[in-house]
C-alpha cells in the first residue's frame, strides 16, 4: 500500500506525526510541502479548500493533523500503544496543550522570519541550489508572508513575542508539574502521545541540535529567556527523544 505524509520540515506538528508512523513501524514517503506553490496539490489531496499540513495520504484514506494521523497510525497495532485504554482524555489535553505551545511558538516564528532575510531564504527546498538561492529569496519570502497571512500574524514582532510569552509560560508551567517526579506526562513509567505532542512541542523553547534547521532559522526559533528559565523541560526533552526516537 502506497502511504505518503506531507509536511513542513520545520514543523513540530510534522515531527509529531513522523514520530507516530515511525514508531508503529510504518513506511511511508515524505513529501515536502511548499507554502503557496503547493496548496493545490494539498487541496486536492485532501478534497477540501482548507488543507493543512501534516496530511497523510494511506493509500487513499486521507488523514489531516498530527493527532489525527496518530491516532490512525495506532490502528495498525505495531509498537506499543500510544493512546492507553482509559487515558484518552488525559491524552487528548495535552495534545491540546501542545497545540496552544506550539501554534504561539509558530506565529512568533513567523512574526521573526518575516524580518529575517537569511531565515527566509533557508525556507527554500533543499534542493534549489546554493548558486540560486539568493535570486531566489524573494520567493521565499512570498512564502512567509502568505503564511503570516494565513495565520493573522501581526507585523509588529514585539507585540507577537509579548502574546506568545503570555500564551506559552503557562502551558511549560503546567507540563513541569505534569513531569515533576520524573518519567512521562501520563504516568512514571507510560511512554504515550502525550509525551511525544510535549517533546515536539519544546521546539518553540528551542530546537534540538539534531533538527534540520539553518542557523538564522533556528535563530528564529529560540526563545533565550524561557529556554534558560525551563532548562529542565528541555532536558527532559533529550531524555525522551534519547529513548523513544532514533531519527
Amino acid at each position: 500500500m502506497n502511504r505518503t505524509l506531507f509536511g513542513l520540515r520545520v514543523s513540530p506538528w510534522t515531527e509529531r506525526a513522523r514520530w507516530a508512523l515511525d514508531h508503529h513501524g510504518l513506511s511511508y514517503t515524505y513529501h515536502e510541502h511548499l507554502p503557496m506553490l503547493g496548496e493545490l496539490l494539498l487541496r486536492r489531496k485532501a478534497r477540501t479548500k482548507k488543507a493543512s499540513v501534516p496530511l497523510l495520504d494511506d493509500g487513499g484514506d486521507v488523514v489531516m493533523g498530527s493527532l489525527a494521523i496518530a491516532k490512525h497510525a495506532e490502528k495498525s497495532k505495531g509498537g506499543s500503544s500510544l493512546f492507553p485504554e482509559g487515558k484518552e482524555a488525559e491524552t487528548d489535553h495535552w495534545a491540546d496543550v501542545a497545540e496552544r505551545m506550539t501554534s504561539a511558538g509558530r506565529n512568533r516564528l513567523l512574526g521573526r522570519m518575516l524580518q529575517s532575510k537569511k531565515a527566509q531564504a533557508e525556507a527554500l527546498p533543499s534542493f534549489v541550489p546554493g548558486v540560486a538561492r539568493g535570486v531566489l529569496a524573494p520567493s521565499a519570502g512570498m512564502a512567509v508572508r502568505f503564511l503570516a497571512n494565513k495565520y493573522n500574524i501581526s507585523r509588529d514582532a514585539a507585540a507577537v513575542d509579548a502574546e506568545a510569552e503570555r500564551t506559552i509560560r503557562p502551558l511549560l508551567e503546567e507540563t513541569r508539574e505534569a513531569i515533576k517526579e520524573g518519567g512521562y506526562v501520563l504516568s512514571k513509567d507510560c511512554f504515550t502521545f502525550a509525551d511525544i505532542a510535549l517533546a515536539s512541542s519544546l521546539q518553540v523553547l528551542m530546537p534540538r541540535m539534531e533538527s534540520p534547521l539553518g542557523p538564522a532559522t533556528r535563530e528564529a526559533w529560540t526563545n533565550e529567556k524561557l529556554s534558560e528559565e525551563f532548562d529542565d523541560l528541555l532536558a527532559w526533552r533529550d531524555t525522551v527523544y534519547a529513548k523513544h526516537r532514533s531519527s
